[in-house]
């Protein structure tokens, strides 16, 4: 089930109970593999699917006994997928990412959204109670009374009855390599390729900035999973691969 922001404010005197019941991921990665990366679930209390597995949190290798088609969004997705409603980023707002923007976060982000946005549990997968463990609702990173971490969280804001991205870097929008302000595609980004190679569907993504799963070669020890570093090196280094200023 999902909890509504609403409801969990007024249980706020509830959360250092339940947080100390609920494992945390850390924040920032190792570079070094999925296995103790932030997206590494595999030891919290909320992870009923198959305790002790890291990749069935997100991906099933099978549909059978499913009770919904989530994988049909790709990447044998297995997790709910958020059905809010968002206001965009106005790209008119920006001279360089001013770019054909999708009206609603689909591909890659999409995904994402279905934890980060704040509105499904992180327990809330697309099962079978018969086969893969019954429905849960436990740990929303929006939740007041289970707080893994807001920061983890994309937007805390709503606009009206949608999630406000008007404050986040502009996702599922088209990267036009050279315009004005901006870098060629075939630049690299990080060691991961080239920017081209990060983009999906010719768009920029959380993907295009964030390795999900913390790989060696892609993402940046010590960093929320950033293929450049911001803070090391070249000041806002990730921000200076696209943008050219």
């Amino acid at each position: 089930m999902k909890y509504l922001r609403v409801a969990t404010l007024s249980l706020a005197g509830m959360g250092m109970l339940l947080f100390a019941s609920i494992g945390t991921a850390q924040a920032n990665g190792n570079g070094a593999g999925i296995i103790g990366s932030p997206h590494d679930f595999a030891a919290d209390t909320w992870q009923t699917v198959r305790p002790g597995e890291i990749c069935r949190v997100c991906h099933v290798p099978h549909d059978h006994g499913r009770s919904g088609q989530t994988y049909t969004v790709g990447l044998l997705w297995n997790r709910q997928l958020s059905t809010a409603s968002y206001t965009m980023y106005n790209a008119a707002w920006s001279s360089s990412l001013d770019n054909a923007q999708s009206p609603q976060p689909d591909g890659i982000a999409k995904l994402c959204l279905g934890c980060h946005d704040g509105t499904i549990a992180l327990d809330e997968f697309d099962k079978n109670a018969a086969v893969n463990g019954a429905r849960g609702g436990v740990a929303s990173l929006g939740d007041t009374i289970v707080d893994v971490n807001a920061g983890f969280q994309v937007s805390p804001f709503l606009d009206g009855a949608n999630v406000d991205l008007r404050g986040t870097h502009p996702l599922s929008i088209a990267y036009n390599g050279g315009d004005t302000g901006l870098n060629p595609d075939t630049d690299p980004m990080g060691t991961s390729g080239d920017i081209a190679s990060v983009l999906d569907n010719g768009k920029v993504q959380c993907s295009t900035c964030h390795d999900v799963h913390d790989g060696t070669g892609e993402a940046v020890a010590g960093t929320h999973l950033l293929r450049v570093a911001n803070n090391t090196g070249t000041g806002s280094g990730l921000c200076l691969t696209c943008h050219d200023k």
